[in-house]
């Protein structure tokens, strides 16, 4: 369990809805617009990876204006226990 990112890139001028859409979902802390390559950042916490990945695959890229979305776990505890 442990903290996740997930980068979105979705269909403009629906950033909105799917925010709110989003920010619904078991697991999402913090949904965050952003300018750039990513239209927007999705923080969950106290979710596997494993549960993650679930949540992208069935909720939310099955959104349709979600065009791809990036996933980033946060390594520092599992790099931690292994001393690298």
């Amino acid at each position: 369990m442990g903290t996740s990112y997930l980068l979105l890139s979705y269909t403009p001028r629906t950033n909105v809805e799917i925010a709110d859409t989003i920010r619904k979902f078991l697991g999402v802390k913090e949904v965050i617009p952003v300018t750039g390559a990513y239209d927007c950042v999705v923080k969950t916490e106290k979710l596997s990876p494993d549960d993650v990945n679930k949540l992208v695959l069935t909720s939310i890229r099955p959104l349709s204006n979600v065009r791809c979305v990036l996933t980033l776990h946060d390594a520092s505890k599992s790099l931690l226990s292994k001393n690298v």
